[in-house]
């Protein structure tokens, strides 16, 4: 069985972690129960690999925020309205309420990790449990990395957010405002990073395959000051892509087909996992374990049996649109399209869209894939570094770097761009067709606004593909779902509301959501 450190069975995670409802809730009892269990690297080791299973525990519902919420996917089956699919449909219409269990459930799961973090991390910063300083090193540079992970998370989905970076109790949580972003930034998500790509390994044995590098830290750096944007920090992150990018560190585009029907396939294979594109990916291990990944289940075609999951209810969740469909079949040479989504004709007038890739054949328990989640890949930094080059006066060029993408997809090459629009117009729809449902679109939207030098770029195109593109064929027809509302798609609506559980345990100090909720 090959070895997956991005979880530990469920037993180790009940009796490494305490975890608490509420971020304003904790007990100090399991504080001190925290604390004082981190004593010995082995059990200083079992709590860093916990906070992998921590991000799995994100991840799994990640793709509700970053992807139906964007012009990728959608709720197909428009008749229904009961259950999740009100509210994810209320998630992808921008009219979410602050009380929506699915926003509480998403938020918890990023604070318990942080949570989990800021316990373990006294026990690694204190040289007294660990001897050997590259061991204490690399724990340490693990953990900044996930919650940097966390807060770049969820300052982006959020806003201004509390600053946690200690095991806090009752009493001191309910005074505490949230910070604006940009403390948020330079307070902890930017000098985690920097520690942690400064004391990462840049490589691991085998078997620790899929621990955090310096590498991994140094593209999520670059990814942060590019979400920041501007000049500055577009040039702290040429630099970093350049470092990640250079063919020494053994990282490159995945160009053998394998046993997969193209190059691009191969990438998610579970066959081929941890290949050398990969700088991040979070782990799972189908089977009996536990530990399986949700995501075939999740996303298979509704009402579909048995008939692509061998085992196990197909949810039907987060289809492609009819706009990203169209965009895959207009270049019929594009071999990412039947990797990426296939179609299901459910009955003789009904076609049902659904997402392939993270098709697992094996599965033999209901929603435990094989399949890992790729956080960070190389296409996803050759790209980022000609959306780079787009803003930086070296827009002439950018396309040599689409075009290392484009190669590998057997679409023909683009000629020189001959204007910066010219170039991000197509880098980002470059990354809309690499990088397709792998939760990175949201983000790809907002740092629109500030490449286009546009604030309302971002919404904008969702009002586009809401209410002209995709109107008539799909959001029209929502009942008893109520279809998008135009009104509902405004900037300050690209932010999720702080969950009312938040605000109301609050009871000490006036803790404002955010604006229009």
């Amino acid at each position: 069985m090959k070895n997956k450190i991005g979880i530990i069975l469920a037993l180790t995670a009940l009796t490494t972690f305490t975890a608490c409802d509420n971020l304003l809730d904790d007990k100090p009892e399991s504080v001190l129960t925290q604390v004082d269990f981190y004593t010995t690297p082995a059990r200083i080791n079992s709590g860093v690999k916990g906070c992998y299973a921590g991000m799995a525990n994100v991840m799994n519902v990640e793709w509700k925020f970053t992807e139906i919420r964007t012009d990728n996917t959608c709720n197909a089956s428009v008749n229904t309205g009961s259950g999740e699919r009100v509210d994810l449909a209320d998630l992808a219409f921008l009219r979410p309420s602050p009380s929506m269990p699915l926003i509480q459930d998403y938020w918890y799961r990023l604070f318990q990790n942080i949570s989990n973090v800021n316990a373990i991390l006294p026990s690694v910063v204190d040289t007294k449990y660990i001897q050997l300083e590259a061991t204490r090193a690399q724990y340490e540079a693990e953990l900044l990395f996930i919650r940097a992970y966390h807060y770049y998370t969820l300052v982006t989905l959020f806003g201004d957010m509390f600053k946690i970076k200690t095991v806090i109790g009752p009493n001191e949580a309910k005074k505490l405002l949230r910070s604006p972003v940009s403390e948020i930034y330079s307070e902890i998500i930017i000098p985690d990073l920097i520690k942690a790509a400064d004391q990462a390994p840049a490589t691991y044995p085998s078997t620790e395959t899929g621990r955090i590098t310096k590498w991994a830290a140094k593209s999520l750096l670059a990814k942060v000051y590019m979400q920041i944007g501007g000049a500055d920090n577009l040039a702290l992150a040429k630099t970093l892509l350049t470092e990640v990018l250079n063919p020494s560190t053994g990282f490159g585009l995945v160009t053998d087909k394998g046993t997969s029907t193209s190059a691009y396939a191969n990438i998610f294979n579970i066959a081929n996992e941890m290949n050398k594109e990969i700088i991040f990916a979070i782990r799972y291990l189908g089977g009996t374990s536990g530990i399986g990944s949700p995501f075939w289940g999740t996303f298979a075609a509704d009402n579909s049996a048995n008939i692509f999951l061998k085992i196990g209810t197909p949810a039907g969740n987060n289809n492609p649109t009819l706009e990203i469909m169209s965009l895959f079949k207009s270049d019929v040479k594009d071999t990412r399209s039947d990797a990426c989504f296939r179609t299901w004709q459910k009955t003789s007038t009904t076609i049902v869209p659904y997402i392939s890739k993270y098709m697992d054949a094996t599965m033999t328990q209901p929603m435990q894939s094989e399949n890992d989640w790729i956080v960070i890949r190389y296409a996803d930094l050759v790209l980022l570094y000609a959306e780079i080059l787009a803003q930086d006066g070296g827009y002439a060029t950018a396309h040599l770097e689409v075009n290392k993408v484009r190669a590998r997809a057997l679409v023909d090459p683009l000629l020189e761009f001959t204007s910066p629009t010219e170039a991000l117009d197509a880098v980002y729809k470059e990354r809309r067709l690499e990088l397709a449902f792998e939760n990175q679109r949201w983000f790809d939207l907002l740092r629109m606004n500030k490449s286009y030098d546009d604030p309302d770029k971002a919404i904008n195109i969702l009002k586009t593909h809401h209410f002209i593109t995709d109107w008539t064929l799909l959001y029209s027809k929502y009942s008893p779902i109520l279809p998008p509302i135009e009104s509902f798609f405004i900037n300050d609506r690209l932010l999720l509301p702080i969950p009312q559980t938040e605000i109301d345990t609050n009871n000490e100090i006036t803790l404002p959501n955010n604006p229009s909720y």
